[in-house]
């Protein structure tokens, strides 16, 4: 006995010092995880010591947790992957560049029952589905003008800089730690660079136009890494194909508390070539061109670099013939054009046309739901709101009268049957926009023309060609479709069948 306490007493300065060793040990380990930050590549040989030692730092623990909170997961297809699982329809949303992949087929836009899905998650989302009356809009608790008061409008911005505006007052109020957003780089800065931005001048640098098709969801991944972990509060800034992934796949993120922004999205061209032709065909100067919208006074505006603003009339597109293939065929097969899936909705195609820059123009938001409330209220600081009867101005032509003269022109652009045609003088265009701007629609009624047409458009180009080749098993229009959608199309029934029979056997390009 007497020896065994000899051993024992003999071993107490050996498990001191051991003891000593382990917490050091994992001292460096925490430091060196933090320069895991700083110099990639120290992750495998901190994972060898996690194996070797048996204990995990704080981080790693952190990770493992954040990891497990994404439900169902699979292996990211690489970024420069060249065919996803919807193929040609493939908006490259970003969400297979994640771990999220897995749960694809139950989120994608494109794939399965795709945009159908839209009536089951507005009723999740919003905790209702849409009315009646709210055919064309979508759920809300408020459709009313809004812009950035001139004295908060920020220095690089798309427009009046709303977006941008309520992104930072979220950030600065505390109550997101992140905002899911697209930036882009110096050298070409209508490409779009999605970034995960914890800080108000990481929000500022995003400012600005990205008319492409973009990854939006791809730093959803960052959530299970070391500089996601800590985010419980996300704001994400996206458009309606992303914004469905997203709201299906909600669940299995792990955050307390999400919230969406996001802004009207049709057209989107599908790469930077494509962006490029459509530019030489509407600008003067397509290599300064930072920006442009098609707007309400029938025109497109184009900001540059160098502070010039053109306006040019859509009927004085040089050589629109090259404009077949521009647009992106998933933006050919969407019908979610108010993006019905957010919190709350920004963008331009609600308010009568006021003159001058779109710089300085009021635009429109559709409030959704409370946590849409919320962002306004705190952003009230920097906002102007407008009453709701501002929007409601009537035409002197109705949309159902003009709609069948604006749709065949772009259906002949998708199935590449656009012909080279004479070039109009510059003062008969400018005079055709005037006057199709003082007669067509105006306010709500513009944008119900535009939804109608995209509608229509889309529905024509799915039956005679894209639906047959969606990936999977193949399904019958209907069963792929929205039910404002079908609601639309019944309104225009006769046209749809006729242009259904112009158009059939042709592809779109």
């Amino acid at each position: 006995m007497n020896q065994m306490k000899q051993v024992e007493i003999r071993m107490i300065p050996f498990v001191f010092c051991l003891k000593s060793i382990v917490y050091k040990s994992k001292e460096l380990y925490n430091q060196l995880e933090r320069i895991e930050e700083l110099r990639p590549g120290t992750a495998k040989r901190l994972k060898d010591r996690d194996m070797v030692y048996g204990f995990e730092s704080e981080k790693t623990k952190g990770r493992a947790q954040a990891r497990a909170r994404c439900g169902k997961k699979g292996k990211p297809m690489p970024v420069d992957q060249s065919v996803y699982p919807a193929k040609e329809l493939c908006s490259r949303c970003g969400f297979c560049n994640t771990s999220l992949i897995a749960q694809v087929q139950d989120a994608c836009a494109f794939l399965g029952a795709g945009m159908a899905r839209i009536d089951q998650l507005e009723h999740t989302v919003h905790g209702r589905p849409r009315q009646e009356e709210e055919l064309y809009f979508g759920v809300q608790d408020g459709l009313r003008p809004i812009q950035v008061a001139p004295e908060a409008r920020t220095g690089r911005r798309a427009w009046t800089g709303v977006v941008t505006s309520i992104a930072c007052e979220m950030l600065r109020s505390k109550a997101v730690d992140a905002v899911l957003c697209v930036s882009s780089t110096v050298d070409k800065p209508l490409e779009p660079k999605p970034i995960l931005a914890r800080s108000v001048e990481e929000v500022l640098q995003t400012g600005g136009v990205k008319p492409m098709l973009s990854p939006n969801l791809l730093p959803l991944e960052e959530l299970w890494q070391v500089r996601g972990e800590d985010i419980q509060r996300l704001l994400f800034i996206g458009v309606g194909c992303q914004v469905q992934a997203l709201r299906s796949v909600e669940a299995d993120l792990g955050l307390k508390e999400l919230y969406v922004l996001g802004t009207n999205c049709v057209d989107n061209p599908r790469n930077a070539e494509a962006l490029h032709r459509f530019l030489q065909s509407a600008s003067e100067t397509p290599e300064t061109a930072t920006g442009f919208e098609f707007m309400q006074d029938n025109r497109i505006h184009v900001k540059h670099s160098d502070g010039r603003y053109e306006r040019i009339p859509v009927f004085s597109l040089k050589e629109p013939q090259n404009c077949t293939g521009v647009i992106a065929k998933s933006c050919y097969s969407c019908f979610d054009y108010v993006n019905a899936l957010t919190d709350l909705t920004v963008g331009y195609m609600g308010v009568p046309w006021q003159g001058g820059r779109m710089t300085e123009h009021q635009q429109y938001c559709v409030v959704r739901n409370e946590r849409g409330q919320k962002m306004l209220r705190l952003s009230q600081s920097v906002l102007e709101l407008g009453q709701a009867e501002e929007l409601q101005v009537d035409g002197r032509l109705s949309r159902q009268q003009l709609l069948p003269e604006v749709l065949r022109p772009e259906l002949d652009l998708a199935f590449g049957q656009r012909k080279p045609r004479p070039e109009p003088p510059r003062w008969l265009a400018e005079l055709l926009s005037e006057v199709f701007t003082w007669l067509g629609p105006q306010g709500l009624d513009f944008a119900r023309a535009s939804i109608d047409r995209a509608t229509l458009r889309n529905l024509v180009c799915l039956e005679v060609d894209l639906l047959k080749k969606r990936a999977g098993q193949q399904m019958e229009l209907d069963a792929t479709l929205p039910k404002h959608a079908k609601k639309i199309r019944s309104q225009y029934q006769e046209l749809f069948e006729t242009l259904l029979e112009t158009y059939r056997g042709k592809q779109v390009q």
